[in-house]
């Protein structure tokens, strides 16, 4: 095989190389929590005819979150948060739309335009503080939190109950309590 030949064919492979696309780090621009979705600015610039340059937004991209069995946890971005997004094997338009079995709508494979934004992703100069090492944390930085670790559970912050709380099969809303002199009303 010829030099030419053999510069020909790599060229040929970097370029469908860089049709394929995984993953990658991006920075929200905005999120939708009624769709949960996000727009994103991926971070890593691209290399395109000898120039590095800015690649263009994702938008609209599907927001991954915990469910099953009707249990949600329900993830919440603001813009500047960064994550990781990545690139479905298959166009994954119906799926999304139905949640079931589907033939693709195209033949594409690794796109951007089938991402999910798996989650947020703490780069070294921003980490995440302020919370129980040993823990395993749901909580706002520098705020409220809730930590489950092997020697209990820990609630640091206001709690607020919108319904009944029961313990020890009293309701705090409906008890009475016994006086000297008779039963009293209900609290207030």
């Amino acid at each position: 095989m010829s030099l030419l030949g053999y510069n020909v064919e790599n060229q040929e492979n970097r370029e469908l190389q860089s049709d394929v696309h995984v993953g990658a780090l991006c920075r929200v621009e905005s999120f939708d929590p009624d769709r949960l979705t996000v727009d994103l600015q991926p971070l890593s610039r691209a290399l395109s005819g000898g120039v590095y340059r800015t690649p263009p937004p994702l938008l609209r991209v599907p927001v991954a979150l915990i469910r099953g069995s009707g249990l949600v946890i329900r993830p919440c971005y603001s813009a500047g948060d960064v994550g990781v997004v990545i690139f479905m094997d298959h166009d994954i338009d119906r799926i999304a739309e139905a949640g079931q079995e589907s033939q693709p709508n195209t033949e594409r494979n690794h796109s951007q335009e089938d991402a999910i934004f798996i989650g947020a992703f703490a780069p070294a100069s921003k980490p995440v503080q302020g919370f129980p090492k040993d823990a395993m944390v749901l909580g706002a930085e520098g705020g409220a939190y809730i930590a489950i670790s092997k020697s209990g559970i820990t609630v640091n912050g206001s709690l607020t109950v919108t319904g009944d709380v029961t313990a020890g099969g009293v309701s705090l809303s409906g008890h009475t309590h016994t006086a000297p002199d008779g039963e009293t009303s209900g609290p207030h």
